[in-house]
Parts: C-alpha cells; sequence; structure tokens
C-alpha cells in the first residue's frame, strides 16, 4: 500500500511540473527565461546566489572590515583561504597584512562567510569566473588597500613614453632597391 501512495504522490508531481511547463510555454508575455549574454545590462542576480567571496568595506573610510582573525581560515574544509597579519605599530592590534583567496580550490560552500563575527567577507554578485590561466584563479583580495600616509607604488602623473622610432618608407616600385647592411 505504501509503494502505491508513493507512486501516485510521484504522478502528482511530475504532472503539476508538466502543467507549469507548458503553461510558460503557451503564455509569451510570462517569458522567465533569461537570455544570458545579451541582456548583461539588465540581468537579474538573486540575492542569495553563491559566488566568489569578497571582503567588506565600511563605506565611510573605505578600510576593510576584516580583523584578521584566522577564523575563515579554520571555517574552510579545502584550505582556499590564507590570512597574513601583523601589529600595528601604535594601536598593538593585529590588521590584516594580506588576504589571499584560491578560488581554484573554493566550492562556494559559505562557511567562511558564515563563521565571520565581524562582517568582513560577503559572498559577491560576480559569477563570470572563467578564465585563461589558472594563476589568475588566485587573487589577493586586499592588494587595492593602501593604509593612510603610504605612498602609492605607481605614480599618479607617469612621465609621457618616448615617441616611436620613424617606420621605413614604402619604397617606390621604380626606385632601385638599396643596399643591405653588410653588402658593399
Amino acid at each position: 500500500m505504501n509503494i502505491l501512495r508513493k507512486s501516485i504522490d510521484g504522478i502528482k508531481g511530475l504532472l503539476s511540473g508538466m502543467t507549469m511547463t507548458l503553461y510558460y510555454f503557451m503564455r509569451f508575455d510570462k517569458v522567465i527565461t533569461q537570455q544570458y549574454p545579451e541582456n548583461r545590462d539588465r540581468l537579474i542576480i538573486p540575492p542569495r546566489t553563491r559566488t566568489r567571496i569578497a571582503l567588506t568595506q565600511d563605506a565611510g573610510t573605505g578600510e576593510y572590515n576584516c580583523n584578521a582573525c584566522g577564523i575563515c581560515v579554520k571555517a574552510c574544509p579545502n584550505g582556499s583561504i590564507a590570512v597574513d597579519r601583523e601589529r600595528d605599530p601604535v594601536t598593538k592590534k593585529w590588521k590584516l597584512a594580506k588576504y589571499e583567496y584560491r578560488f581554484d580550490r573554493c566550492t562556494l560552500c559559505g562557511l567562511c562567510v558564515e563563521s565571520c563575527k565581524s562582517d568582513g567577507l560577503h559572498m559577491s554578485q560576480q559569477f563570470e569566473t572563467a578564465v585563461f590561466s589558472r594563476d589568475e584563479l588566485v587573487q589577493i583580495l586586499n592588494a587595492d588597500y593602501r593604509p593612510p600616509g603610504d605612498k602609492p607604488a605607481v605614480e599618479a602623473n607617469p612621465a609621457p613614453a618616448a615617441p616611436a622610432p620613424a617606420q621605413n618608407p614604402v619604397p617606390n616600385p621604380g626606385a632601385p632597391a638599396p643596399n643591405p647592411p653588410g653588402n658593399v
């Protein structure tokens, strides 16, 4: 009797799904399929999408919320996160030196985000993750951060590039060919 009940429930579920599919197939005004990549500018990504992790920044100061406690490193089952920290000479507190994220090892489980007590991590909405080299999957998430007072590594106004050397003009078909260097 139990097998008969499960079979009937399975057929009900199948018919319910097929009815919904047929409904959307017949109503062209209710299309829910998003044509990617043609609609990249108006693509709607659900807020609970699990993609790459990103460091959360304070809106006012621009500093990262990560306090380099290392709980996310311990929570990651694959070892895809490495946190280097250093002591701040003024406050003697730990501060984030380098946050390395290995996307090639990540399973997007979100355990690191859930375990973070300082709200220093979040799942970003970046879903296009195809790269040509495996080295590009290892990222330093705080590479753009400079503490106040540090000078940028690159000058803001670099020197203009030297002009390119003049190209040899196209020879005139009626002119004699010049001797190549080394031939006398």
